[in-house]
């Protein structure tokens, strides 16, 4: 796990000690060594921070260079499959001098070129440079686990990118704009981390699942998609437990592949499904050995899982670790986590996860395992249900679809169905509808200039509305958000994240194989809860209801973080944005107050992006831009 950077252009874009300074800026990113590499004219130079995870030899250093065929790659993220990889190469002539998967990577370049990537399971982003050709290949993870970010001048004829926002801030060729249209989609459409978009104007990410090449020569970049999911592509099986045997050998795999590493893995537990399989299956796996795990808890029983980590605690024989979040620290944090996360977030349960990271370093664990993505792809959240009782309603199913529904009132209540019957709606009637039953408090001006560009397209290929709505939430609307959540958390705290549910191979069969695997009924991640029977207790494995690393919110809102909120709500910086309509803001907030509990989310929503604004644009002047690192 590393922190990149990269310039390609003139001699004269970026000093050398520029770069470096861009570099270092990721050094919670990589603790470990710092490396400095330029091309002979000077025009192309690439930084590395390195966290150590394999080969912790010099040898592992980075960038890395093969001086017989001019390539020089700079590396961020694991390689799994790198073993296999490796054995194919040697067999191919191929010498190693580490045991780094970096090297690997390199050679399976210069084997297969751009098509290497086909070859990888892992989650990077990298960038090669090519000095014979005088060419950057560049590309980033199918889900973007791993971030890459760019500045882009084809006037001035420069390239840069780094694995964070602020180390393209520091290159002194972007100033921090906001980029309206983003803020916009954030506070209207509770959309961010979008495709390319960025919460800063004139910064780009490279998509997941895209790469992209640069020409020096001619100063042309070209970004194309190498992989997505095949709609056409179907599985059928004769059982539900033909299904269930073949999910856990590949979960298994997953799992067997992300353990490889010379640092101690440990695993994050919150007692829901995911994560209790992920620390079940690595118990299976260590044979014996000891695993550690890292869970967040807290006081209110409401919100409190802790019954059942300790149940996994106890089943799986590991030896269980405990944070309960403070919400009186989150005020003295909020800047630190706001610096490291680089855009806005949605709630505050991106503390608790921040808590979780801190604790995995004081207990010297370096990677954890964790359980995110089982629910964007196996359907684990409830909103899947309304577009699952839209596609039984359209194939006429409609004994079926009552069983649903009566079901679904009466296990979690009648005030929950509305919810349903509003994704029979056509798209172009949800939002209008939101807007008339949530005071969102955008201004005219924010709304002119985001509105034309709120509503991206997404494929409708797929043979049903939960598939679509499935490929929404793991390519767009949720899991690439909690994605950065994960990455910004981690290297806060210079550890690894790996998921395994995020294996191409599972993603890619769990939406060949039929939606009722997925969902059956009221019975959500039906394959998954088939598969691990015996493998987790029967508490975790039938469970039906959700939380997560979710903290009493609303609470925290009214009580710890009441003063703090009203401080910012009420302040000329926030008042004159120009972005919200402060009598709005103020009429929601006493509505919250009042007991209108449903508002946290929004007033959190507009808080996170006030604090965004102070660090990243009010601190302008300053080096770091904005405060409080780790």
């Amino acid at each position: 796990m590393c922190g990149i950077v990269g310039c390609i252009g003139h001699v004269s874009v970026i000093s050398k000690e520029r770069l470096i300074l861009m570099r270092d800026l990721l050094a919670h990113r990589g603790p470990d060594d710092a490396g400095f590499w330029q091309s002979p004219d000077g025009g192309v130079k690439l930084g590395n921070r390195r966290l150590a995870i394999l080969d912790l030899s010099s040898a592992g250093h980075q960038p890395m260079v093969d001086e017989a065929s001019g390539l020089v790659i700079t590396h961020n993220g694991e390689i799994y499959n790198y073993l296999e990889l490796r054995a194919e190469l040697e067999q191919c002539g191929y010498r190693f001098r580490s045991n780094s998967d970096t090297e690997v990577l390199l050679a399976a370049y210069k084997k297969w070129g751009t098509d290497c990537l086909r070859y990888l399971n892992g989650m990077f982003a990298f960038a090669i440079w090519d000095e014979r050709r005088q060419e950057l290949f560049a590309a980033r993870d199918r889900f973007g686990e791993k971030p890459f970010y760019y500045h882009y001048d084809p006037e001035r004829a420069f390239f840069i990118f780094a694995s964070e926002i602020k180390a393209l801030l520091a290159s002194g060729l972007i100033s921090p704009k906001p980029n309206y249209k983003a803020i916009y989609r954030y506070l209207a459409h509770r959309e961010v981390d979008v495709a390319a978009e960025t919460m800063f104007e004139g910064v780009s990410a490279l998509p997941p699942a895209h790469a992209l090449t640069y020409s020096r020569a001619q100063g042309t970049l070209r970004i194309w998609r190498y992989w997505d999911l095949d709609p056409e592509a179907e599985i059928r099986l004769p059982k539900d437990t033909d299904y269930a045997e073949r999910f856990l050998e590949l979960l298994t795999d997953a799992v067997r592949i992300r353990l490889r590493s010379d640092v101690p893995v440990g695993s994050s537990l919150s007692g829901g499904l995911d994560s209790s399989t992920i620390v079940c299956l690595i118990a299976r796996e260590l044979k014996g050995g000891i695993q550690k795990t890292f869970s967040a808890r807290f006081h209110d029983p409401r919100y409190d899982e802790g019954k059942y980590i300790q149940k996994v605690i106890e089943w799986a024989n590991v030896e269980g670790h405990m944070v309960y979040p403070d919400p009186v620290r989150l005020p003295e944090e909020i800047e630190a986590l706001t610096w490291h996360q680089e855009q806005p977030f949605f709630s505050t349960s991106i503390y608790a996860q921040w808590n979780v990271m801190r604790l995995a370093k004081e207990q010297g664990v370096t990677v954890l395992l964790d359980g995110q993505g089982g629910d964007e792809t196996l359907a684990g959240y409830h909103l899947y249900f309304g577009p699952y009782s839209q596609d039984l309603f359209l194939r006429l199913r409609l004994m079926a679809l009552m069983k649903v529904l009566y079901s679904y009132g009466r296990e979690h209540g009648l005030s929950s169905l509305p919810v349903i019957a509003f994704t029979f709606l056509p798209q172009r009637l949800r939002h209008p509808i939101r807007k008339r039953i949530r005071p969102l408090a955008i201004t005219p001006e924010l709304e002119q200039a985001g509105e034309g560009d709120a509503q991206l397209p997404l494929p409708h290929n797929f043979k049903s509305a939960l598939q679509a709505a499935l490929y929404e939430t793991l390519t767009r609307t949720m899991l690439p958000t909690l994605l950065r959540y994960a990455d910004r958390n981690s290297m806060a705290f210079s550890r690894e994240v790996r998921l395994p549910f995020l294996d191409h191979r599972l993603v890619e069969f769990l939406f060949a194989i039929p939606d009722d695997q997925k969902l059956r009924g009221t019975t959500t991640k039906f394959v998954l809860r088939n598969a691990i029977r015996g493998l987790v207790p029967e508490e975790i494995r039938l469970r039906r209801d959700k939380l997560g690393f979710e903290p009493p919110q609303a609470i925290w809102m009214k009580e710890s973080l009441k003063a703090w909120i009203e401080e910012i709500l009420r302040s000329p910086r926030f008042r004159q944005r120009g972005w919200l309509d402060p009598k709005v803001v103020e009429h929601v907030w006493r509505e919250f107050l009042a007991g209108h509990d449903g508002w946290h989310s929004l007033i959190w929503r507009w808080i996170s992006l006030e604090m965004w604004a102070r660090v990243f644009l009010d601190n302008v002047h300053k080096a770091d831009f904005g405060g409080g690192k780790e």
